[in-house]
């Protein structure tokens, strides 16, 4: 699932993020675009419960529109 996160800028931000995300599944694969705030989170819950683990740290996200032809991409490896 793909977020737009508030406040995504940096790396210390994007450490603090992880660790909520973690709180919540400490098996999730996350994958963070800084330019574009976004935050890509591979995980067995379901979309609320990351959403609300991020609103929680201070973190308030939205879930991103897929791309056109369906992906998911969180754009860092562009």
């Amino acid at each position: 699932m793909l977020f737009d996160v508030l406040g995504l800028v940096d790396e210390a931000t994007a450490r603090s993020i992880a660790f909520a995300v973690h709180a919540a599944d400490p098996h999730a694969k996350i994958t963070a675009n800084l330019a574009r705030g976004r935050l890509l989170v591979d995980t067995e819950v379901d979309e609320n419960t990351i959403s609300d683990a991020l609103r929680a740290a201070g973190y308030p996200a939205t879930v991103a529109p897929e791309h056109p032809e369906g992906s998911t991409c969180c754009g860092s490896c562009g």
